[in-house]
């Protein structure tokens, strides 16, 4: 069994800021941090500002995109095995964007086939997440029956002649607060060590 924690939810939600964090507070003797993979591929292709235009809009260069997304993610897991993962992202927020794009969800069985259990933190705020992005994550997670618990960002109010440095302070502030609810809470879990935490789909 590979037992993965993972970060979902919408673009801009702040789930790198909280990842990082979250290697601060859980002991890497026991949990392995894998990040993402999305931003970096676009880089490489030269596509990281305009990639919607550039290649969500084509399905069969997207589709290739999101199997090499989804072939990352599982490759990644398999790497880290021997420890309990930690995932800035999610096979789910993969799946949420082929929802999007209309491409089949056949990757999801990829956890099933490798042994995968998946607990996922669903991370929401109102006033920075897409829709339509957080109603996609939403949808993958009941469709395939996969434990989830929602974290709401408490969002602090930005003074309007706060400076850059300022608005970054509240933003880690925020992030920092959020890696706390959520290392506790793995770190509860792996202390009751309760199986039905993760149920089999």
């Amino acid at each position: 069994m590979i037992k993965v924690y993972a970060l979902s939810g919408s673009h801009g939600i702040g789930k790198t800021m909280t990842f990082v964090y979250l290697e601060k507070l859980l002991p890497p003797e026991k949990f392995a941090f894998v990040g993402e993979f999305a931003d970096s591929i676009l880089k490489q292709m030269d596509i990281r500002q305009n990639w919607k235009e550039k290649i969500f809009t084509n399905r069969p260069a997207y589709n290739y995109f999101e199997n090499a997304l989804d072939f990352c993610t599982i490759s990644s897991y398999l790497v880290h095995k021997d420890k309990i993962i930690v995932a800035d992202r999610s096979i789910v927020d993969n799946c949420a964007y082929r929802l999007l794009a209309k491409l089949p969800l056949n990757t999801i069985s990829l956890l099933d086939f490798h042994g995968v259990n998946l607990y996922t933190f669903f991370m929401r705020s109102k006033k920075r997440e897409d829709a339509e992005v957080t109603e996609a994550v939403r949808k993958t997670l009941v469709r395939f029956k996969l434990p989830y618990e929602e974290v709401d960002i408490k969002e602090a109010k930005i003074p309007k002649n706060a400076d850059d440095h300022a608005v970054m302070n509240i933003i880690n502030h925020q992030a920092k607060e959020t890696a706390r609810i959520i290392a506790d809470k793995i770190l509860e879990m792996e202390k009751s060590n309760v199986p039905n935490q993760f149920q089999s789909r």
